[in-house]
Formats: structure tokens, sequence, C-alpha cells
């Protein structure tokens, strides 16, 4: 099977320079300050910016393909619905485009919280059920490569947990995802691979558990889980070692 993304020597004056990457089935976290490239990188996976050099193909078509098309879902950072349609309206008008049943946008609603909302107009919404709406609808056939620049940007930590949760489901069934993050929270929910962009160039790519560094602390702190394979490590204190004779571990 044809890699989800493939990008070879893919260049855009002022902005990428001989960027190259592969991916397969998984999830690959854009990283970089800003100015790196990883919105350019979208926007041509996406077909919205041609290149200057180089190639990119999606399942081995041109992003500007309608076979590229039908194998992708993009989700901007910010997006604006008509203000008077309500949430039902504007989930099915998705699914009419999509050409999927009203069941699939139903059922993408629930995993992003959206239920109760069906009747609610799209002006009444905060920044994060617009964007949980957002990724709903461009979500809700499940296409095979999800392109996602910085989803999490405008959600509250209850959306991050679905989103979440949604992309390790749709990675375990063979799925892609590529995110652009800030957030080392963001990173850590969506990828277990990194791509690092500096200057519209590839820096390194590394697993995301080598990115970060790890410590248990008491305070006011907000509980979260682990990231997937991580696990606290209990070391006891030197006097507790010489009592002990090793490690509580």
């Amino acid at each position: 099977m044809k890699p989800a993304v493939s990008v070879t020597g893919l260049g855009r004056r002022g902005r990428l320079d001989d960027v190259n990457f592969t991916l397969g089935a998984g999830a690959l976290a854009l990283i970089g300050p800003n100015g790196a490239g990883k919105s350019t990188l979208l926007h041509v996976l996406v077909g919205r910016l041609r290149q200057h050099a180089g190639t990119a193909l999606l399942y081995g078509h041109a992003p500007r393909t309608l076979s590229a098309a039908r194998q992708r879902a993009y989700v901007p950072q910010q997006i604006q619905f008509p203000a008077h349609l309500q949430v039902q309206e504007i989930l099915l008008a998705a699914a009419r485009a999509k050409g999927c049943s009203y069941e699939l946008a139903e059922g993408a609603a629930a995993r992003m919280g959206l239920a109760r909302f069906f009747t609610r107009r799209a002006a009444a919404l905060s920044g994060g059920m617009t964007q949980r709406l957002a990724l709903a609808a461009a979500l809700m056939d499940e296409p095979p490569l999800w392109l996602l620049d910085e989803p999490a940007s405008a959600l509250d930590g209850g959306g991050l947990d679905r989103l979440a949760a949604w992309a390790r489901n749709h990675v375990s069934g063979g799925g892609a995802v590529v995110v652009s993050a800030h957030r080392p929270e963001e990173v850590e929910a969506f990828a277990s691979e990194a791509l690092l962009l500096k200057g519209g160039q590839v820096a390194g790519r590394d697993a995301v558990r080598n990115l970060f560094e790890y410590r248990v602390v008491e305070g006011e702190l907000e509980p979260r889980a682990l990231p997937e394979g991580w696990q606290v490590q209990r070391r006891g204190s030197q006097l507790l070692e010489r009592v002990l004779g090793g490690n509580d571990e």
C-alpha cells in the first residue's frame, strides 16, 4: 500500500526548503516556532498552495487531484459558520456535501460532545464548541488521512480529550493523522512521532517520548493521564536506599 503522505524535495519560495518525509499509518505532529512552515506544508498537502519544487503525494496522488481529495479531511485552525444556521443544519449540509448519511454526522457530533447543541445557532456557540463542530463536520466520514492545523487551539480540555480519543481510534484502524501543534499536551495527545521544522526546513524527526522529560511534582496541578506507554518511576531518597539497600520502583 502506498504511504499516506510522501514528500520529496518539497519547496515553496520563502516558506519551505527541501522538505522530505514519509508517513504510512500513524500520527505525526508538526512542531516548530511561528514561521517554521507548518501551516504552509499543510496547505500544500491540502492543495491550497502549489509547491515551487519537489513533489507531494497523498496515497500516490497529487494534492490537487480529486483522488487525493477523497482520501483526506482538513480542519483549519479557525473556521466561521453562517451565524444563523443551527448545528444540525451545518452537520446535514456537511453530510450532503460528503455524500454520507446523517447517521454518520450524528455519530461524529456525539464523539465531539455536541448532541445537546443540535438546535443552537452557530452565533451562540463558544469558540471551543465552534471548533468541535468544525471537527465533527470534517471528520464524520473518517477518510484515511486527517490534516489538522492546530485543532486544539480553541478546544477546552474536554474537547481535546474527545478529539484525541477519536484520533487514536482512527490510527488503530490503520488511518493517518498529520497535526500541527504547539503545546506539549497537544503533541502527546495526538502523535507518537514528531517532525521538527525550523525556517522551512526539517530539523529532525523523533519519537514524541524523546522530546519531553517528565517528573512528578507536588502542588495544585490539574491531574492528567500520562502519555501512552509512560509510567511513573518511584525512586527512594538516598537515606531510604541506604536503609532498604536498593531502589523502590
